[in-house]
């Protein structure tokens, strides 16, 4: 049994591996003429949504202001975007990919959108199929990064959960984040956390108790 488990794990992520490698050529996905190459319908994969200045620009959501992400520092595979979806689930479905981390949404039509995410140093939450059982907007959250001194309850954009919440039970919540330096890294001890403008695209996705697997 363990092994048959170990087996579909592997599987899935040797099929998520091949949607990971972008088309050939030179493109600057961040320039206008790139954005429209990218967005092209000949274009098969890997392309943004909107441009990078629009997604990750900033924007007022209710009485907190979000700061601008400075995408060009970031690892462009970590920014949202389209990909084909090799995970074979059905549409709706969260897959979280914590070694590689990235979050995708699969979408009808064999895509996906996928995020770059941060995970914390002790995930445990691999090889589980859970549900989004509760959610939340500007979460207060007990943020225990205070360089020793005592925890306190916060909210908005510099919070521990940022701008949304997604919880899946067991401890595990999907939530924002300003601290844009630790995406793709193992260093958020807050479970798994997406740019502010990430998981509130996120959040305007995924239906509540929607299927979560983490590979």
């Amino acid at each position: 049994m363990a092994s048959d488990k170990m087996t579909a794990g592997i599987s899935r992520r040797t099929l998520l591996m091949a949607a990971l490698f972008p088309l050939a050529g030179c493109v600057d996905r961040m320039s206008p003429e790139g954005f429209r190459q990218e967005t092209a319908p000949s274009r098969q994969l890997n392309y943004p949504i909107e441009p990078y200045d629009i997604m990750y620009g900033a924007r007022r959501d209710g009485k907190y202001k979000i700061r601008p992400i400075p995408y060009q520092r970031l690892n462009p595979d970590y920014l949202r975007q389209i990909v084909h979806d090799r995970t074979l689930e059905p549409a709706g479905t969260v897959v979280i990919d914590p070694q590689d981390h990235y979050l995708y949404v699969v979408l009808p039509d064999a895509k996906a959108v996928r995020y770059g995410i941060a995970t914390g140093p002790a995930f445990s939450g691999s090889g589980q199929t859970m549900t989004v059982n509760g959610r939340e907007s500007w979460p207060v959250s007990q943020d225990v990064r205070k360089n020793g001194s005592k925890p306190k309850k916060t909210a908005g954009p510099n919070s521990l959960y940022g701008a949304r919440a997604l919880y899946l039970g067991n401890g595990v919540v999907i939530h924002g984040t300003s601290r844009w330096r630790e995406l793709g890294t193992e260093s958020e001890a807050g479970g798994i956390a997406m740019l502010n403008q990430d998981v509130m695209d996120l959040d305007r996705r995924v239906k509540p108790g929607a299927r979560v697997v983490i590979l």
